[in-house]
């Protein structure tokens, strides 16, 4: 039905975080509703979020981890359900590429259907945007809050970070807790640059209220992701100081991908599609090549300029990447709400 050419690359024998409900789809396709689902799963440790299609007799559950989705399989696969009437529920895991196919009902993948990296699409890369001199300040800078600053760096996986405005909680997948930033204002010394990319990218309309560094020791990356959809608004800005690095943008439907070559002092800019619908990494290798050529990575920083959400909403059409109905973030929308109405 869904035009698979190879179940193996959309199911998977060992536990995911993502499992396909095969016999349980919208409404009158298969006799549930997504609050159904989402109290049935909901009682089980790290549910995120249920999404379902219309017109199709499946839907899509997702866990924060493959323990936590292995848990409620155990609970719930092959078993009369007597919150859908008696319904005996079959489950089936499925891959990360699977669950955005699934989920975006698209059909099997096309080799030849490369992203786009333009404009038009979402993607803003200027080249040489900072000069040698700009970089040396801002690392100057950063040495000089590194002195002044209590806080130290937090390690995530092999790379090492630190915010400014606003936290990201990696955990959480959200906005973390304010005793995790550096300062609850950006630093003065990103001010100029904002301008700057402000008056060169003036329709990207960037109005950063968070700013994160990075810094990337040789051989460290960043897997595959979509910045949260509800945690942050509109663009987001990535300048690049130190050495040069590849990143990868992926369809997470068809699993195309394609790659930019991200220089020192270069600056991206990400919105609209390339924001919501495309995921990006950075290979975790102490080499890329690069023209047929090997070409060695020394240490690399970025810097990664945001707005924060303020409805903790979103209506994009990309519901494999989107979280606007993952659990964090209803639960964080009706406190909002009830803090509103008191």
């Amino acid at each position: 039905m869904e035009g698979l050419q190879d179940a193996p690359d959309v199911f998977s024998d060992r536990p995911r975080k993502d499992m396909c409900l095969v016999n349980v789809g919208y409404g009158a396709v298969g006799g549930a509703t997504a609050a159904e689902l989402e109290r049935l799963f909901g009682r089980h440790a790290g549910f995120e979020r249920v999404v379902m299609v219309h017109g199709k007799p499946f839907s899509l559950v997702r866990f924060r981890s493959g323990d936590d989705a292995a848990a409620a399989h155990a609970a719930v696969h092959a078993r009369a359900c007597a919150e859908l009437r008696g319904k005996v529920l079959f489950l089936e895991y499925v891959t990360a590429q699977g669950f955005a196919r699934l989920a975006g009902g698209l059909g099997s993948p096309s080799a030849g259907d490369a992203p786009v990296l333009d404009a038009a699409h979402g993607v803003h890369y200027v080249p040489d945007f900072l000069s040698a001199d700009d970089e040396a300040l801002i690392m100057q800078r950063i040495r000089d809050d590194e002195r002044r600053e209590a806080g130290p760096w937090a390690q995530v996986q092999k790379r090492f970070v630190k915010h400014y405005g606003y936290a990201f909680d990696y955990h959480l997948k959200h906005i973390g807790d304010a005793s995790l930033t550096a300062s609850p204002q950006l630093p003065p010394w990103i001010l100029p640059f904002v301008d700057r990319i402000q008056a060169r990218l003036p329709a990207c309309a960037l109005a950063p209220d968070q700013l994160t560094v990075q810094r990337y020791p040789p051989g460290a990356g960043i897997s595959f992701h979509a910045d949260s959809h509800t945690a942050f608004a509109g663009a987001i800005a990535v300048l690049s100081l130190g050495t040069p690095v590849q990143m990868d943008f992926r369809d997470p439907a068809t699993r195309a991908q394609a790659t930019l070559d991200l220089c020192p002092r270069s600056l991206l800019v990400i919105v609209g599609e390339a924001r919501l619908g495309w995921e990006h990494a950075i290979r975790a290798r102490r080499s890329d090549l690069v023209d047929g050529h090997v070409r060695e990575r020394a240490e690399r920083w970025s810097i990664t300029l945001r707005t924060v959400g303020k409805t903790l909403s979103c209506d994009c059409p990309y519901p494999a990447l989107c979280d606007a109905d993952a659990k964090l973030v209803r639960d964080r929308r009706q406190a909002k709400e009830a803090c509103a109405n008191t």
